[in-house]
């Protein structure tokens, strides 16, 4: 085994509110397939930190002291040559991993190296970058290497991220880019993106046109989601060559066209799942968590439980079965609490199933089966084993979602590829039980 340590500094960039500008906040290391995060001791101590994410929050201060310090937890250390979890969500899937891994140069499975390429352009306020080789190894690391007999090491060599490299979630293909004026590139020159572009695929060209309207939809029911729009393939500067007329330009909300970043976080991370158990633990058991979440924890708990139980019925009339825990998120607007951040990644998934093979869309499928037998009774107990009061309230202002649905979505989907236009009409004639 090499005796060499690599290691990447770990940086937030902070509100107004904590004093702005960016902050150094820890060291992420590998040694061999160990992968460590060791938290700086000024913000270990300090009460009023920034919030990375709440899976690394204890029940009170001196708990989460304890997370941030510790030498075997499993946030914090790994010894499979993976991240702990909370890094692992911030990387690619599917072919945009495969895209970063050939830019950087490594494996696909190389997250210390993928972490490394992306470093300036992560979700939220994070960025990484590698330290000095001539710099002494930090104590905050030695300390715990040295405690696991690994005593004889060196620095390694760490390239700086790649110019114009980024890490979106997520399989579709996507691309950072930056706006000038009515052109998207993603030569932004080291810069990180502000706008994600998203294009659709062979199997879907309807993709892009499919998503647009599900903005659409949850917009007509005045709810919260990124801003969107449709553009050309002449107004996108891209790298390579796509077969593609229209891509989706989705502007960020962790990425302010103005350079500054607002920290966010998926449900994935604050739930402490691997980006694999996306799908979570079931409607019954994770619902009712990411309600008490915002209810607890939000600054504005009532306004961000009833957005939630609001675009969990417009996904359940839209056919959106892939609202997994990736596809929510929490933003940090003061860097310390957080909010219900906007709806992205909405996509009427079930008007996909049409001919398919009963194990393509597999998980999908059952869970829409799932999503329309859901009942008012069901979504009331649901509300309850939250821990929300007045949930007779929450039901009543539902039902008036659904009738305002009914009435302003026909008019919209007029416009919606056919398959997704016939789908969300069935559903909203009484195919889901909540409409019936």
């Amino acid at each position: 085994m090499s005796t060499s340590i690599r290691y990447l500094r770990l940086f937030t960039y902070q509100p107004a509110a904590l004093g702005g500008g960016r902050r150094a906040v820890g060291y992420l290391s590998q040694y061999g397939d160990i992968l460590r995060v060791s938290f700086e001791n000024d913000y270990i101590a300090d009460a009023n930190r920034p919030t990375l994410s709440l899976s690394y929050l204890g029940a009170n201060e001196q708990d989460t002291q304890r997370i941030l310090t510790s030498a075997r937890d499993a946030r914090l250390v790994r010894t499979d040559g993976r991240w702990p979890v909370y890094f692992q969500n911030l990387l690619p899937e599917g072919h945009n991993r495969e895209r970063l891994a050939q830019e950087r140069g490594c494996s696909p499975d190389d997250e210390f190296e993928l972490l490394a390429a992306a470093g300036h352009d992560l979700m939220g306020a994070l960025e990484v970058e590698p330290i000095s080789p001539h710099e002494d190894i930090p104590d905050v690391v030695r300390y715990w290497h040295t405690t696991q007999g690994l005593d004889v090491l060196e620095p390694g060599f760490v390239e700086y991220p790649v110019e114009d490299a980024t890490s979106l979630p997520g399989i579709v293909t996507k691309f950072s880019a930056v706006q000038d004026g009515r052109r998207y590139t993603v030569h932004r020159r080291g810069a990180a993106g502000s706008v994600i572009l998203k294009l659709p695929t062979t199997h879907h060209p309807d993709l892009v046109a499919n998503e647009y309207a599900c903005y659409q939809l949850c917009q007509a029911l005045g709810l919260q989601t990124a801003d969107a729009r449709i553009i050309t393939r002449e107004q996108a500067d891209l790298p390579e060559h796509v077969p593609f007329d229209e891509i989706l330009a989705v502007q960020r909300f962790d990425h302010l066209p103005d350079g500054s970043r607002i920290h966010m976080e998926e449900f994935n991370q604050a739930l402490g799942y691997a980006p694999r158990h996306k799908y979570g633990k079931g409607l019954q058991q994770d619902w009712p968590t990411m309600l008490r979440v915002l209810d607890r924890l939000s600054l504005e708990p009532v306004q961000d439980t009833r957005e939630f139980l609001a675009r969990t019925v417009a996904a359940i009339l839209m056919g959106n079965t892939d609202a997994h825990l990736k596809n929510w998120a929490l933003i940090y607007p003061d860097g310390r609490h957080p909010r219900l951040a906007p709806v992205y990644d909405c996509v009427c998934v079930a008007s996909f199933f049409e001919g398919t093979l009963p194990q393509q869309y597999a998980v999908n499928k059952a869970i829409d089966v799932t999503m329309r037998r859901l009942g008012w009774d069901d979504l009331e107990a649901l509300i309850k084993s939250a821990g929300l009061l007045r949930a007779s309230r929450h039901i009543a202002l539902l039902r008036e979602l659904v009738a305002r649905a009914k009435a302003e979505w026909p008019a919209l989907l007029q416009s919606a590829p056919g398959n997704m236009r016939t789908t969300v009409q069935s559903r909203l004639r009484g195919e889901v039980a909540l409409a019936a």
